[in-house]
C-alpha cells in the first residue's frame, strides 16, 4: 500500500512539474533562427534565452518523448510566449517563414561555392571569399589551414535571406565537422595522415572519381604512391593550379609551375582542391587492398587500372585507339 502511495505521489509530482514547465511564459513575439544541424537541446536553449519557454531541457525531453527531436527544420520562425512548450514544438514542426534552398555539389572550390551563393542571392562572392580566408574565423572553427578550402561541406542548405557571409561559412564548416565524426578521426592514424592531409586527399579523390565504386580503389592508389614516395600525378590538381577545367590536359599544362602540380612535386599539395563529399571522405579513410599504381580514364566515367607503367601505357594506347574508332 505504501509503495502504491509513493508511486502515486511521484507520478503526481512529475505531472505537476511537467504542467508547470509546459505553461506559456507570456513573452511578446520573438524571431528565432534555427541553423542546419542544431540539436533539440540547442534549440531549447535558444527558446529559453528569448523567454519563450520556461526550461530548455524540458523542451529537449518533450521533443524526444514525442519522437520529433530529429525533425526540427532549419529556418526563421516568428514565435511568442502565449503558446505552451508543446504548442511551440508544433509550430517548429511546420514550415519555417522565409528560407532559401541552396545546394552545394561535391568537389567545388571556394570560388565556385561563392559563385553559387551569389547567383542565389545569398552572398556577395568577393566578401565570401574574404571571409573564408579570415584567420580569426578559421582558428575559431578549428580548421588546420590558411583558408576554408575543402571544409565548406557540400550539402543542401536552407538559409534565411538575411544571413551574412560569415554565418554561411560557419554553417558549412560546422556541417563538415558533424560529418567527420570521431570514428573518422580514429581512422586517420590507420592511413597515417593528419586531418588536413586526409581532407586534401579526399578532395583529389572527389575530382578524380566519377563512378562511386571506384573511389576506394583510387584512394588506395594515391595512398600507395604516397607510401612509395611516387608523384601522385593527378590531373585534378593540375586543373586546380591552372584555375580551369579542361577535357584533356596538354604536356604544357602538366608543366605548370605550382605547388599544386602533383606531376612536378611529390606528396600531397598544400591543401584541398575543393570540398569532398561524404563518400569521398569515407573512401579516403577506408581504402581497399590493391596492387594497382596507375589509372586512366576511359571516357565513360570509369577508369582502367594498372599495376605497372608498361600496363598503364598500353591501357592509354588502347583507350586512344578506341576513341579514334568511335563514329563522330
Amino acid at each position: 500500500m505504501r509503495l502504491i502511495l509513493a508511486i502515486t505521489v511521484l507520478l503526481t509530482g512529475i505531472g505537476v512539474t511537467a504542467w508547470v514547465l509546459n505553461r506559456p511564459t507570456g513573452t511578446a513575439q520573438a524571431k528565432i533562427s534555427i541553423r542546419t544541424g542544431m540539436s533539440a537541446r540547442a534549440i531549447g536553449g535558444q527558446l529559453h534565452e528569448n523567454g519563450l519557454i520556461r526550461h530548455a531541457r524540458f523542451f529537449e525531453w518533450f521533443a524526444r518523448w514525442r519522437g520529433v527531436a530529429d525533425r526540427l527544420e532549419a529556418g526563421n520562425y516568428q514565435l511568442d510566449g502565449s503558446l505552451t512548450t508543446g504548442e511551440l514544438l508544433d509550430v517548429l514542426l511546420e514550415a519555417p517563414l522565409e528560407m532559401v534552398r541552396v545546394t552545394i555539389p561535391e568537389g567545388l572550390t571556394r570560388s565556385e561555392v561563392a559563385s553559387i551563393l551569389q547567383s542565389s542571392g545569398m552572398a556577395d562572392s568577393s566578401r565570401f571569399m574574404m571571409v573564408t580566408r579570415d584567420q580569426d574565423l578559421i582558428s575559431q572553427l578549428g580548421v588546420p589551414s590558411v583558408s576554408l578550402e575543402g571544409y565548406l561541406f557540400p550539402e543542401t542548405y536552407f538559409l534565411p535571406p538575411d544571413i551574412e557571409e560569415e554565418q554561411i561559412a560557419r554553417l558549412m564548416v560546422e556541417q563538415f565537422f558533424r560529418v567527420f565524426s570521431d570514428d573518422h578521426f580514429a581512422r586517420l592514424e590507420a592511413i597515417d595522415l593528419s586531418l588536413h592531409e586526409a581532407v586534401t586527399l579526399a578532395s583529389i579523390v572527389e575530382r578524380e572519381a566519377v563512378a562511386a565504386q571506384e573511389r576506394p580503389t583510387i584512394s588506395a592508389i594515391f595512398l600507395r604512391r604516397l607510401g612509395l614516395r611516387r608523384r601522385l600525378e593527378s590531373c585534378a590538381t593540375v586543373e586546380f593550379a591552372l584555375g580551369v577545367h579542361k577535357k584533356r590536359l596538354t604536356n604544357t599544362d602538366l608543366r605548370v609551375v605550382s605547388p599544386y602540380n602533383t606531376y612536378r612535386h611529390r606528396g600531397l599539395p598544400p591543401g584541398p582542391i575543393g570540398s569532398p563529399g561524404r563518400a569521398s571522405i569515407e573512401a579516403t579513410l577506408n581504402p581497399v587492398e590493391t596492387e594497382f599504381l596507375y589509372f586512366v580514364a576511359r571516357g565513360d566515367g570509369t577508369h582502367e587500372f594498372s599495376r605497372t607503367n608498361r600496363e598503364h601505357e598500353a591501357a592509354k594506347r588502347a583507350i586512344r585507339r578506341a576513341e579514334r574508332s568511335r563514329p563522330n
